[in-house]
């Protein structure tokens, strides 16, 4: 339940909307949402009742909750596809990643967008956190991502079919396409998820999508119709070209676009989220997780394409969203989502104020967010992180537990307590995996790798 009346009183204030921080400010919420913003000692004459509660923030930064926008939260931290795709069963994997997602949240970050994942995890777990069943993000999820045959998703043998657990949905016509948006939209899902690129562009990048024109122009104009937004995956030029053309709302990964395509991008305004974390984790710490090096050589590849494209976007002012790609064994729930805001200054050249406006303005105006969450404003939720420091003078402090005093989710102070990371998920049905997963110690942030 969330405190009737909340002050957070005498911090600095950075508050998301591109302005420079305050010092000396306070807030007032009520039922959950900010009711009034002021400066200096004392409360204006209006706000004369007391407080129901009244946390101190001075010394600290007053912030916005961070907003993932990839966070795949049914994947449980699979360490291949076939433990993300077929092991588990949706009880098993909706139960896990009701589990998961409170370390997201004491991690932060109070919102996430799910692009997509195993049967309808996403949708369930989003309407238990809203029921207040159990603490976690404010969730906006996706289904299973739509792919052509020979599209990204499409990579389980032919003579296997798609299965029906898979993260993927094989739709091989039009009508099949738009028969899945409309059965996806009536299992409430926010919005729709595209599997983009073809298999063919991993050898000949000048390849198309999987999808043509007229399919892409029929599944996105559906989704449109009926009040949804639509993402794609999508890392090569042609893909995100045509992606755009057909009024796509943003675009997952874009590590391959062109010198010439930066305008095109630019003129339309479809935000790009590079998703750079994952690749990086994967280069930086494959080798002790053991990941294949052909694995990490292609990684480094799809680096070096996401510095050059994003480096040009970020010139010409094409809006960057921020998600971390976490729910793999190389991006744990709750360890890894700020190390993209890190890596955006270090990598792209955003300054961190712009960093860290793609983890919280851009990601809710995206996604149709924006009057609810990702600044600090009158009338929006009150969604509020207290960090010890001022992540504008080093951006690496959001990823330190220990520097994030305290978290709000609408109005409500989350109580930080342990949940344990290191526990062994034995329920993986005996099936051998070679990989370990990526953690993180808490206390001094050495990542190290656990088999579990």
């Amino acid at each position: 339940m969330t405190v009737g009346i909340l002050d957070i009183v005498d911090g600095t204030l950075l508050d998301c909307t591109g302005a420079k921080p305050t010092e000396r400010t306070s807030l007032r919420i009520v039922d959950g949402r900010i009711s009034h913003i002021w400066r200096g000692e004392g409360r204006p004459h209006e706000l004369q009742n007391p407080a129901d509660k009244v946390i101190s923030a001075s010394g600290m930064t007053i912030m916005p909750g961070l907003i993932d926008a990839h966070v795949h939260i049914s994947y449980g931290e699979g360490r291949n596809a076939e433990e993300v795709d077929v092991y588990g069963g949706p009880e098993w994997n909706t139960i896990r990643a009701a589990w998961n997602a409170q370390k997201v949240l004491q991690a932060g970050v109070t919102s996430i967008i799910d692009p997509g994942g195993t049967y309808y995890v996403g949708v369930a777990v989003r309407d238990a956190i809203n029921n207040g069943m159990f603490p976690g993000p404010r969730i906006c999820t996706a289904g299973r991502h739509i792919s052509a045959d020979g599209g990204f998703a499409d990579y389980f043998p032919s003579d296997m079919g798609m299965p029906n657990s898979a993260e993927g949905v094989l739709c091989s016509t039009k009508a099949d396409m738009l028969s899945e948006i409309r059965k996806q939209i009536k299992n409430r899902v926010d919005f729709i998820k595209l599997s983009g690129d073809s298999q063919a562009q991993e050898t000949d990048s000048s390849a198309g999508p999987c999808f043509n024109d007229e399919e892409l122009g029929a599944m996105i104009g559906l989704a449109h119709q009926l009040g949804r937004k639509v993402t794609v995956h999508a890392r090569y030029a042609e893909t995100i070209v045509a992606m755009i053309k057909n009024k796509i709302d943003w675009v997952l990964h874009a590590s391959h676009l062109r010198p010439e395509d930066i305008g095109f991008v630019r003129d339309s305004g479809v935000p790009l989220c590079p998703t750079v974390t994952f690749a990086q984790n994967i280069v930086d710490f494959g080798a002790e997780c053991g990941s294949e090096p052909g694995h990490s050589d292609f990684r480094k590849r799809e680096i070096a394409g996401l510095v050059e494209t994003f480096k040009r976007a970020y010139e010409a002012g094409i809006p960057i969203m921020a998600g971390s790609e976490t729910g793999f064994s190389m991006s744990p729930y709750g360890e890894w989502h700020a190390r993209e805001i890190e890596l955006l200054v270090s990598l792209f050249g955003l300054s961190p104020m712009d960093a860290i406006l793609a983890m919280t303005r851009n990601n809710a105006a995206a996604i149709g967010w924006e009057k609810d969450v990702g600044t600090i404003q009158v009338g929006r939720y009150a969604d509020i992180l207290l960090v010890d420091g001022n992540p504008l003078n080093d951006v690496r402090i959001l990823q330190n537990p220990q520097k994030i005093v305290s978290i709000v989710k609408e109005g409500e102070e989350i109580i930080r307590r342990p949940v344990h990371t290191r526990t062994r998920m034995k329920h993986e049905r005996g099936f051998a995996v070679s990989t370990k997963r990526l953690r993180r110690d808490p206390e001094t942030m050495t990542p190290y790798a656990s088999a579990q």
